[in-house]
């Protein structure tokens, strides 16, 4: 009799809205799209990676993310947020080499070459935020980006 009353305490305090494990609620958040794009500089040397992150706000909480890390490097970011999604978007530069041509030296859509970094971990990506102003860090996985063309607008 007496294990009977805990279970129904124990089912009592479960179900009158005591927090939940995030492990078991649904996420607030899901990848719409994730993309990057090569861009190069018109000196020498100067080109880099600009990653953009499309997320969905599922339930409108307030989202603020933390940290953005692409290919195993934690970058710097913008986050602009239009509606129900959150646009995430951050800037890779590459290391200087003086080997590297210049824009006008290269033909016209040919791919850069060496254009990989030394630190790269392609299953390293992931946003880390916080919601309604908790202090509570979440982590969301990116599986991988998609490579686009540039749009022809100036990179940072």
């Amino acid at each position: 009799m007496n294990n009977q009353l805990y279970v129904i305490v124990f089912w009592m305090l479960a179900s009158c809205g005591m927090p939940v494990s995030s492990l078991y609620q649904d996420k607030t958040l899901s990848v719409i799209s994730a993309e990057k794009s090569e861009w190069m500089g018109g000196r020498a040397g100067v080109r880099g990676v600009v990653y953009t992150v499309k997320l969905k706000n599922k339930n409108n909480s307030v989202i603020t993310v933390k940290k953005f890390r692409v290919e195993g490097n934690t970058i710097p970011f913008v986050q602009n947020i239009i509606g129900n999604t959150i646009v995430i978007r951050g800037n890779l530069p590459y290391k200087n080499d003086e080997n590297t041509k210049t824009a006008d030296q290269m033909t016209a859509g040919a791919p850069l070459e060496n254009s990989v970094l030394q630190k790269i971990n392609p299953k390293d990506n992931w946003v880390e935020y916080t919601a309604q102003g908790s202090k509570v860090l979440y982590k969301i996985n990116i599986s991988k980006f998609t490579v686009t063309e540039s749009s022809g607008e100036f990179i940072p």
